[in-house]
């Protein structure tokens, strides 16, 4: 679209963002697609996807299932699907702020605050156009006004005398006309200000249903994920909390009492380490006395064995030395 005269170039830039595929061309389905027709398509959908799990990587699996369980459960339900048409449909565009005194044909503007900028500009260029128009009126006024009073004096200096006057006259006049100019100026960019506050207060009203938006959407995931994994559907992300803090709560009794259980089978097993260690201790305490009471036995066999011998050799030696008494008795009573 070409440029009016007299706007700088850039006023025809526009940026252009990708769009985001929606929940629809998603499912290859259209926005007035019927219930059958979205289930059918979330069937062949979510078997195709099955199709490439192996030629995909694990997450763009994942988060093409998350996409799709979103999908099918936004467009199933009739007042998610209500609220997610009414989201996606196209702004209504809003009439030029341009007066038809001043037409400017401006290819479409980001809702940004260059956009506001561009606007405000238009709109100081407007205002010096309309300085420089009463400044060509007053001027016009000025000269259809000294024309009569040059032709009707007689001398050159009474048409100068009656100029200065009508000049002097005029500065009142044209001093107002700038007043009002920068009143005028000062107007018109208070009201730019304020357009591009309202924009901003608009874009951040925008900026928050969006992330509104994407939370909810995230909730949905997660919704559906803890459906998923668990079999259980919340309604909301306070009961999703809930039954997530209930689960916390079980894994940790759980994973105490698998704890408690471990540090049983522990003890235990260190109860029977210590016994029959123990038991082990007291039978080799028990082999080491009975072979001490053997050597003590063998020992004591020994020394009555000893004992024995000794008191049989000391009875012989004593009735060696008995029959010697006698022999020598006898040998003197042979002798006498």
């Amino acid at each position: 679209m070409p440029v009016a005269t007299g706007m700088p170039p850039r006023c025809a830039e526009f940026n252009v963002t990708p769009r985001k595929k929606t929940l629809y061309e998603f499912l290859k389905v259209p926005a007035t697609a019927t219930d059958a027709d979205i289930q059918a398509a979330y069937e062949r959908v979510g078997a195709q996807l099955q199709a490439q799990k192996d030629r995909i990587s694990p997450d763009d699996f994942d988060f093409k299932l998350k996409v799709l369980n979103v999908a099918f459960k936004t467009l199933s339900s009739p007042s998610e699907r209500a609220a997610y048409d009414a989201r996606i449909a196209p702004p209504v565009p809003e009439p030029s702020s341009l007066p038809a005194a001043a037409p400017l044909a401006i290819a479409p503007l980001p809702a940004d605050a260059e956009a506001m900028a561009l606007r405000a500009e238009a709109m100081a260029l407007r205002a010096d156009a309309m300085t420089m128009r009463a400044d060509a009126m007053a001027l016009r006024s000025g000269a259809t006004a000294s024309y009569p009073a040059f032709r009707e004096s007689s001398s050159f200096s009474a048409h100068l005398a009656a100029s200065a006057a009508q000049r002097t006259s005029s500065m009142p006049r044209k001093l107002a006309m700038v007043v009002g100019t920068m009143v005028a100026v000062l107007a018109i960019a208070q009201v730019a200000t304020m357009v591009v506050n309202s924009r901003r207060a608009e874009m951040a009203e925008a900026a928050a249903a969006a992330a509104a938006a994407n939370a909810q959407a995230n909730d949905k995931v997660l919704l559906q994920e803890y459906y998923q994994t668990h079999g259980v559907r919340a309604a909301n992300r306070a009961e999703l909390e809930l039954l997530q803090a209930e689960d916390r709560r079980k894994d940790n009794e759980q994973r105490q009492a698998d704890r408690n259980k471990a540090q049983a089978e522990q003890n235990a097993k260190r109860f029977e380490d210590e016994s029959r260690r123990r038991g082990e201790q007291v039978s080799a305490e028990l082999r080491m006395a009975e072979l001490q009471a053997k050597e003590q036995a063998r020992r004591e066999d020994e020394r009555l064995a000893w004992q024995q011998k000794e008191d049989q050799r000391v009875k012989e030696q004593i009735e060696r030395n008995r029959i010697e008494r006698q022999k020598a008795e006898w040998n003197s009573v042979l002798r006498r």
